[in-house]
Parts: C-alpha cells; sequence; structure tokens
C-alpha cells in the first residue's frame, strides 16, 4: 500500500561550500523546490522518484533533500562542464541534436555529481538504507543511464566530425 503523503516537510535553509545560499523544500514524490535568491526552481522530483522507490517515507525525504543540496554543492562542476560544452563549440554545427545532446549530457553530469554528493555525506547511512529497502533496478538504471549520457553524448559532441 503506497503511504499518504500530504504533509510538506520545512524548507531548509542552506549554504553551499563556496557561499551560495537557498533553501530547499522537499515536499514529497510530486514537487520540490529550491530557491536562490527570488529565483525559484520548482521541479517534479524523477531522479528521486526512480532512485528512492520503496524506501520509507523520511529516508527517502533524508536522501532526497542530500540530492536537492548536491545540486547546489557540485554547481561548480555543472558550470565546468557547462562552460567545456560552450566553449567546445562543436554541438552548434550539429544543429538542433546537438543542442539536445549538450543539454542532456550536461544535465545527466550535474544529476551523477549530485547522487556521488549524497553517496559521500550520508557515508553508511546510504548503504543501511538500500540494504533495507533494496532498489536494485532504480539505482542501476540511474547510475547506467546516466552515465552513458553523459559519456556519450559529451563524447560526440567532441568528436571533429560533423555528423
Amino acid at each position: 500500500m503506497m503511504e499518504k503523503e500530504t504533509a510538506v516537510t520545512p524548507t531548509h535553509h542552506v549554504r553551499s561550500w563556496y557561499g551560495l545560499s537557498a533553501e530547499i523544500g522537499v515536499e514529497n514524490n510530486l514537487w520540490h523546490l529550491v530557491r536562490v535568491g527570488q529565483v525559484a526552481l520548482p521541479h517534479p522530483p524523477a531522479v528521486n522518484l526512480a532512485l528512492r522507490r520503496g524506501q520509507p517515507r523520511q529516508e527517502r525525504l533524508y536522501l532526497s533533500f542530500l540530492h536537492e543540496f548536491g545540486h547546489l554543492q557540485t554547481l561548480p562542476v555543472a558550470v565546468l562542464h557547462a562552460l567545456w560544452l560552450l566553449a567546445n563549440g562543436r554541438w552548434r554545427r550539429r544543429g538542433f541534436w546537438g543542442t539536445l545532446a549538450a543539454v542532456v549530457a550536461h544535465e545527466a553530469v550535474w544529476e551523477m555529481a549530485s547522487e556521488s554528493y549524497v553517496l559521500i555525506k550520508a557515508k553508511g547511512e546510504y548503504g543501511r538504507i538500500y540494504r533495507r529497502h533494496p532498489n536494485l533496478a532504480g539505482r542501476f538504471a540511474f547510475w547506467s543511464v546516466m552515465f552513458s549520457l553523459a559519456f556519450y553524448l559529451t563524447r560526440w559532441l567532441a568528436g571533429k566530425n560533423e555528423g
């Protein structure tokens, strides 16, 4: 039976290691919110739904919060990848598909960086949660799909050929 989720978790005020402040609200299976200054970034928790499937609410929300905070903490990694893609410029010659590939590769890199932050920050707690509530398919799908998208699309965009 699926647990009923009506309560909204409190908004957490956080500061990244490089000084950027934000508010993070991990509400439920339907919506997350990250606010940096006046910029609000509400979004569905697609990655967290796949990774946290079958976990009790509190553990799922805890790991989901860390994942959202991980995006803030790993923003420099995402910026470096985006700058590399922009400087590389080959995606422009590939038209619409190159632009789409650059966006997808960038998002995949940032998702992996964020979940890596969760692994490091939660340490043994991460393993304990997944041992008690295994989700091998979700974890395998996340890591294999994100790695493939990040690696192969970035590699394709770095290629010398036009096609």
